[in-house]
């Protein structure tokens, strides 16, 4: 058993770890970050790209975290490390990013971009506060793909009978890209030399609890919350079963 306090919260605890702190570290490592440089993370979340790209800048750097949600921002600075960029906190639209021209050397952006709902727009802010040959990088999930975890708990939900628009929306797609729609979107923004690469990542859980607990971190949180405690416990013995394996610890997956 497990207390839930906040999305946020769970999200950080359970598929950040997992997840988002392991593709950060691949992200960054494919722009190619360098010590003392100024980075954007747009859509920040919880902040594993953020305080990654801190780490890597140092002290002589520049870390901006923006995002639209306060309650997301306000976990970005909790285990920044001490001896790393300082990371700044802005409240602000992709679209409409509150930075003046030029001011960074890159920008990143970690599983938002699919949700944007302008995205060329949203490029053509990352490219409008970029400096001259600045770069961009962005992850995004590989669409036709199977998107693990998310899968697997949209899965579990719909077998149990429920239907919401998260569940639709994650089904029909809308939380991946295809490689030429990323190539279009960045285009569209004034990008001119853009490379697209897929990548793939092991998912490795502490454990099967946890596997299922990561469902709190996201949207299809609150239909569970919703539930009467013997079918809430219902569903998360289903879960669990999805995520055991063989040998009775949690089963290894692949994202992409």
């Amino acid at each position: 058993p497990f207390e839930s306090t906040s999305i946020p919260g769970a999200y950080r605890r359970f598929l950040q770890p997992v997840i988002f702190e392991p593709w950060a570290s691949r992200l960054i490592d494919l722009v190619g970050l360098r010590e003392g440089q100024d980075v954007l993370d747009v859509a920040s979340g919880t902040g594993a790209v953020a305080r990654a790209a801190a780490r890597v800048v140092g002290p002589s750097g520049r870390v901006i975290a923006s995002d639209i949600s306060t309650a997301m921002l306000a976990h970005v600075p909790i285990g920044a490390d001490p001896g790393g960029a300082p990371i700044e906190l802005l409240e602000s639209s992709a679209t409409a990013i509150a930075l003046p021209d030029a001011i960074v050397d890159v920008a990143l952006c970690q599983q938002g971009f699919p949700f944007m709902p302008d995205r060329a727009a949203a490029a053509r802010e990352m490219r409008r506060v970029l400096r001259p040959g600045g770069t961009i990088g962005i992850a995004v999930w590989a669409a036709g793909r199977r998107l693990e975890p998310f899968d697997s708990y949209g899965e579990v939900l719909v077998a149990a009978g429920f239907d919401t628009p998260f569940i639709r929306g994650s089904a029909s797609g809308k939380m991946s890209m295809s490689e030429a729609e990323v190539h279009g979107a960045l285009s569209a923004g004034g990008f001119t030399d853009v490379e697209v690469t897929v990548q793939e990542l092991m998912l490795q859980w502490p454990s099967i609890e946890a596997a299922a607990a990561g469902i709190s971190g996201t949207p299809y949180w609150p239909v569970i919350e919703s539930l009467e405690p013997a079918r809430r416990e219902e569903v998360m013995s289903a879960l669990r079963d999805v995520f055991a394996g063989s040998d009775g610890g949690p089963i290894r997956q692949t994202t992409i």
